[in-house]
């Protein structure tokens, strides 16, 4: 099959994005991700598309932020020279994921799934199972989500309809990825506004959505309480398992902020020092793999990093890494 995996980020989420980077090139060899410039300073898209992996941001989204450049992901295909009619299917990556015991048949069997059940999106289930208005209604001051709701009465669906994640997707609907973006851009700012507008679209196209299980796929929130890493064999990274559940990748978000390190720290790889903000997981056995995984990258990457000014000299080298808040 022929995939077109595909992330994006802007500048402060770039040292969390060189994690899922690693995590791609190991667990997906021989397979490219994509990655759309949603704001990168210009040293970082410089880096990326010395890797040819960049997708150049369009020209009338250089004032826009993250979730509208998202929401625009068809406008970033079309700049690109890519057809999604060219693809078996596209898969969308969050740039905060990092890959764990998954490969390429997992998601040819999601793409063969979507065939079989007549599906042109394949998404996960929000992690509570909440339909639109229960999301709407999870929200303390509801007058936050008075857009949503609108946009649900407007658009004739029932608000009973499951919610879907977009952290991570497949599709094939050229339509509904174009919708996703014009209606996002006429929405008025509100929490999860891109990911809300999202579920219209997908709705709204009609159609089955195969439904993925968001623990299974992007384990988030409450679940990482769970998670338990199992070591590798041989040279293989730990797998994630919460019980007998093999996760496929671990996102790094959450709506508890005990289960995110997020701030200003330092990462040191013996004689690279890359500084900056970098969002992490909080429990250590699962932070310490996303940091040994950027000591790769940055191993393997690092004269690159280092030209280029997005790694400096380290003052005091260290023998393996040494990562510190700043």
């Amino acid at each position: 099959m022929k995939i077109l995996f595909i992330t994006g980020s802007n500048g402060g989420l770039f040292n969390s994005l060189l994690i899922l980077l690693q995590s791609f090139a190991e667990r997906l060899p021989g397979q490219t991700l994509a990655v759309c410039d949603f704001g990168f300073l210009p040293a970082q898209a410089q880096f990326l598309r010395e890797l040819g992996l960049l997708f150049e941001r369009p020209p009338e989204l250089a004032t826009h932020g993250v979730f509208t450049c998202k929401a625009s992901l068809i406008r970033y295909l079309r700049v690109a020279g890519q057809n999604l009619s060219d693809y078996d299917a596209l898969v969308w990556l969050d740039a905060d994921l990092t890959l764990m015991r998954v490969g390429g048949a997992d998601f040819e069997a999601v793409i063969a799934a979507m065939r079989t059940a007549g599906s042109e999106t394949a998404a996960c289930i929000e992690p509570g199972r909440r339909s639109l208005r229960a999301m709407a209604e999870t929200f303390p001051e509801p007058a936050k989500m008075a857009p949503f709701l609108r946009l649900i009465a407007e658009s004739n669906l029932p608000p009973t309809l499951p919610y879907f994640s977009s952290g991570l997707f497949f599709s094939h609907a050229a339509a509904m990825l174009e919708d996703w973006m014009n209606r996002t851009r006429i929405t008025a700012d509100h929490p999860l506004f891109e990911q809300n507008v999202f579920n219209i679209a997908l709705h709204a196209h009609g159609g089955r959505q195969l439904a993925l299980d968001c623990e299974e796929w992007q384990a988030q929130g409450p679940s990482l309480d769970q998670v338990k890493l199992l070591p590798g064999e041989g040279n293989m990274r730990p797998s994630a398992m919460i019980g007998g559940k093999n996760l496929k990748t671990l996102h790094t978000t959450s709506p508890s902020g005990g289960h995110l390190l997020i701030g200003n720290c330092r990462m040191t790889v013996r004689d690279l020092d890359l500084a900056g903000p970098y969002k992490l997981f909080m429990p250590e056995a699962l932070r310490l793999h996303q940091l040994q995984l950027l000591a790769s990258f940055m191993l393997a990457h690092g004269d690159r990093l280092q030209r280029l000014g997005i790694a400096t000299r380290a003052a005091a080298p260290v023998a393996g890494y040494q990562f510190v808040a700043l």
